[in-house]
């Protein structure tokens, strides 16, 4: 899906349709039943997924009032056109780490409010065996500490990552340039046991 067809707050923060698709390629969501969507945004993660996996369910956490506002009206927006996904997203209105209900198949981590380390290890308690934990950062200290924390859980394997540079063509007066977004660090793992 394009950036664009989401509706938008510049003041609320989205993962770009690049680092979307990689982070749900790592994430195999097609094979997925069940996923946890920490630091929502817009909710541009949760409502891809539920497009591309018309039997996955999504829980989204965001603490966010407009980013709130924006899932749901984003929810909406495609609830009318897709899968009926309005009754397979459940939004929480927190931040996390918080009571869950389930364990996950797959775990996207879009924001951590600076509680990296804290999220990470939640994030491994929710997860079912096997599952995919993929993590989005923009800043070098974020990325660094997760590093740190996942690798200082046993049970967490198959770390791997890419770090994403996009350009976008953009006009300027009668010529076009190539508009850089922020890089994207993104981590994936799986839980062994």
């Amino acid at each position: 899906m394009r950036d664009s067809d989401f509706i938008r707050d510049k003041n609320v923060p989205m993962s770009k349709e690049e680092a979307r698709y990689i982070s749900l390629c790592y994430m195999d969501i097609n094979n997925k039943k069940n996923m946890l969507d920490i630091g929502s945004g817009t909710g541009s993660c949760s409502i891809e997924a539920l497009l591309q996996n018309k039997n996955l369910t999504v829980t989204a956490i965001e603490c966010d009032d407009k980013a709130i506002d924006l899932i749901n009206k984003n929810i909406e927006k495609f609830d009318n056109k897709y899968f009926n996904i309005k009754n397979r997203i459940n939004v929480i209105k927190a931040r996390a780490p918080v009571e869950l209900d389930e364990k996950f198949d797959s775990i996207f981590v879009g924001g951590t409010k600076g509680s990296v380390d804290e999220i990470i290890n939640w994030s491994v308690k929710n997860m079912n065996i096997g599952a995919t934990l993929v993590l989005n950062f923009i800043t070098l200290e974020n990325f660094y500490e997760a590093l740190e924390s996942i690798n200082k859980i046993p049970n967490l394997s198959e770390i791997t990552g890419s770090q994403i540079m996009v350009n976008k063509i953009e006009k300027l007066a009668k010529y076009k340039y190539l508009k850089p977004n922020n890089p994207v660090f993104i981590i994936k793992c799986i839980k062994n046991y």
